[in-house]
């Protein structure tokens, strides 16, 4: 009888168990109904599982990502969008993968699309799932309720700084902009116009770290550049607005 390989056995064996849990689960949650809380944690309990079955099957994911066929271009879409959901490789090593084995203008596009679609997808599961729970919590604190309407009236331009500095991490965006009232155009638009630039980078360094360091480093410098003239941009709105709002 045929062994399998010690890794691939103990790959199988976590999958198995991984799927025993989600039955006994589901069988479960139909015997406690079909409430919107058990929906809830139904939907956080797929989602985690999803990711779990993700990392245990990384390195074989990695090493699909790494062919060198390009008849594999169409798919590294969905990658994409699947590792913007599900971070079981960092988007930014999945993202200078695709600028090195592409070139910048389809390594752009691919990051580009997964990055915005990922955004997307994850702001309608928190925008349907849990924005009257999120609410809930946020008006139990005056100063966030206040920060969220101030956030709610400037929604496009919220977004789009929040894109164009990335200091704030990207799901957090997402899930704040999900429960708040911001229009689904507006984040959508916003998230595609910000993300543009360091999707870019991303690309750009993937291809160039390793055939020239001297470009890698200049294209560093320029996006620092850009961060900078972004956030002067955005100080100067912010104080335009402070103007506008303050009493005459």
């Amino acid at each position: 009888m045929r062994m399998l390989p010690h890794g691939q056995g103990v790959k199988i064996g976590s999958l198995a168990i991984m799927l025993l849990i989600t039955m006994r689960f589901l069988s479960s949650a139909r015997e406690r109904g079909k409430g919107i809380i058990m929906k809830k944690w139904l939907l956080l309990f797929l989602y985690a599982l999803i990711f779990a079955i993700g990392f245990v099957y990384r390195d074989v994911l990695l090493n699909w990502l790494s062919s060198d066929s390009p008849d594999l271009l169409p798919f590294m879409f969905l990658a994409a969008v699947f590792l913007g959901l599900f971070p079981v490789i960092p988007f930014g090593i999945f993202a200078g993968m695709m600028g090195a084995k592409f070139g910048p203008f389809w390594g752009t596009l691919i990051n580009w699309t997964g990055s915005v679609g990922s955004a997307f997808l994850f702001f309608l599961f928190i925008r349907y799932g849990y924005q009257k729970a999120g609410r809930d919590y946020l008006t139990k604190s005056p100063r966030l309720a206040l920060f969220t309407r101030a956030f709610e009236q400037n929604a496009f331009i919220a977004v789009l700084f929040a894109r164009l500095i990335p200091i704030i991490p990207s799901p957090v965006i997402n899930i704040y902009a999900g429960i708040s009232a911001i229009p689904i155009l507006s984040f959508a638009l916003a998230t595609a116009i910000g993300k543009i630039p360091t999707m870019l980078v991303f690309a750009f360094l993937g291809d160039q770290l390793f055939h020239n360091a001297q470009r890698s480093f200049w294209t560093l410098l320029c996006y620092a550049g850009f961060l900078g003239l972004a956030y002067l941009l955005y100080r100067v709105w912010q104080g335009r607005s402070k103007k506008v709002k303050a009493p005459s």
